[in-house]
């Protein structure tokens, strides 16, 4: 297949685009600086440009049979508003569908849509991680804009994401019975995986190991 990725030089983003080569994918990725993509082969292609500016991601979908959007803003964040998420999804949404691309895989946080237990999400949050509610926050309004879209979108709902192997995985419709982590290999084998499985279209599990 032919895969527009977003968020290549992250931690997860890094590990699924070898794994999608590995697998045989065709890729196209946008980064800010395409000197901090480290791989090169014949089926990868690197863009410069801005994941938020409507030409440079036209540019990457078009032509694309399905969006992976690793997106993140680094790190835990600094705990101030941010927009930078949503903003490229729905940038990304609009070329999708001037393009045909049919389907997109976003990566998520638990909490997000209310997601997790009660326990985490008024009272862990607020009180002790509250450098994560605007970041949730963000993913809110990027889920909002997939449920609004006409396209086959998955939402992964992820919880700390660690470095390690892969691990066997526990999902969840509510993000309740997960645990506290997830490795990013882990995390990246199953975001790669739906783009072509139809166990979670329109829909947005939460996972962990």
């Amino acid at each position: 297949m032919k895969l527009a990725l977003f968020g290549a030089t992250g931690l997860t983003g890094g590990l699924l685009l070898s794994q999608a080569l590995e697998q045989g994918h065709e890729i196209t990725a946008l980064v800010r600086d395409p000197s901090r993509v480290s791989l090169s082969h014949p089926r990868l292609t690197v863009l410069g440009g801005s994941p938020t500016d409507a030409s440079d991601v036209e540019r990457c979908v078009q032509g694309a049979d399905a969006v992976i959007h690793c997106l993140g803003i680094g790190g835990k964040g600094d705990g101030r508003p941010t927009t930078l998420v949503s903003d490229s999804v729905k940038a990304v949404l609009t070329a999708m569908m001037t393009h045909g691309v049919p389907r997109m895989v976003c990566m998520s946080n638990v909490g997000a849509g209310g997601s997790g237990t009660w326990f985490a999400n008024r009272l862990v949050l607020p009180l002790f991680v509250r450098w994560l509610l605007p970041i949730i926050e963000d993913k809110d309004r990027m889920e909002a804009a997939l449920r609004a879209s006409s396209v086959e979108w998955v939402s992964v709902r992820l919880p700390n994401i660690v470095e390690g192997p892969e691990r066997p995985l526990r999902t969840s419709r509510d993000g309740r019975g997960i645990g506290l982590s997830i490795t990013a290999a882990s995390a990246a084998r199953f975001l790669l995986h739906q783009v072509t499985s139809s166990d979670w279209v329109r829909s947005a599990p939460s996972i962990s190991n």
